[in-house]
């Protein structure tokens, strides 16, 4: 065999390497999650509820959304989703619920947890922080066409043969900057399929899609909670 058969062997073989679902363990992801967020908040004062802060005027809302570019997360947020974001709280302004927005950058926070965050949004004039954190996983294998016809060059390239399954999870957290207080949170999945050769299914073409639908559903939910503790301001 010279090589590049051997080559093209390689290449088979690393298409066809996952033969069945592992499924899709949201529990998994929520776990992630909840770690980050726990980590992240610290040690909170016994006297959080009592320092939050009261007012009359519509908030203006620091908007910070958590790094992912790391292990167990399969994403990094994009320009798009951050605009997207953005979009959203204009239109929250829009209805009243907020006086304006502004992004935390990362590079403005003199630490890594919600102490120094909530310093940072100060800075910037928030009253309310909002902290958007997310998740995927990934469950690619084949489907009874894999067996049968990834054997041939061809098929690798043409039988529909590889699934690519994707669950994001994405959670939203309202906090008052002026105390420790998380005013309420929400959560939100997003599922995609993609179905095609091993060589051009795409995993990350549907984490993209289950992250936009996730972070869809999540804006859809926190408006709602906006409007609800707004009409009782």
């Amino acid at each position: 065999m010279n090589p590049r058969s051997y080559m093209v062997l390689a290449l088979l073989l690393s298409l066809t390497a996952c033969a069945s679902s592992q499924g899709l363990p949201l529990a998994s992801l929520q776990q992630t999650l909840q770690d980050e967020e726990a980590r992240f908040v610290g040690a909170l004062s016994s006297e959080s509820t009592a320092k939050s802060s009261t007012r009359q005027d519509p908030p203006r809302l620091g908007l910070y959304v958590m790094p992912t570019g790391f292990l167990r997360h399969e994403f990094e947020w994009t320009d798009a989703d951050r605009e997207a974001l953005l979009a959203w709280t204009n239109g929250l302004q829009r209805d009243g619920l907020i006086a304006g927005t502004s992004f935390i950058q990362i590079s403005s926070i003199k630490g890594n947890q919600l102490a120094q965050l909530r310093e940072s949004a100060a800075r910037y004039g928030a009253d309310l922080l909002l902290i958007v954190d997310g998740a995927a996983t990934v469950d690619r294998y084949n489907n009874y066409k894999g067996p049968l016809l990834y054997w041939t060059i061809l098929g690798a390239f043409f039988a529909d043969g590889t699934q690519s399954d994707t669950l994001c999870l994405v959670r939203g957290a309202l906090w008052d900057v002026r105390g420790e207080t998380k005013l309420f949170g929400e959560e939100a999945q997003g599922l995609s399929k993609i179905v095609g050769p091993a060589a051009r299914v795409e995993d990350q073409e549907g984490v993209t899609a289950a992250r936009r639908q996730a972070l869809t559903q999540l804006m859809e939910k926190l408006r709602d909670d906006f409007a609800r503790t707004g009409s009782g301001r």
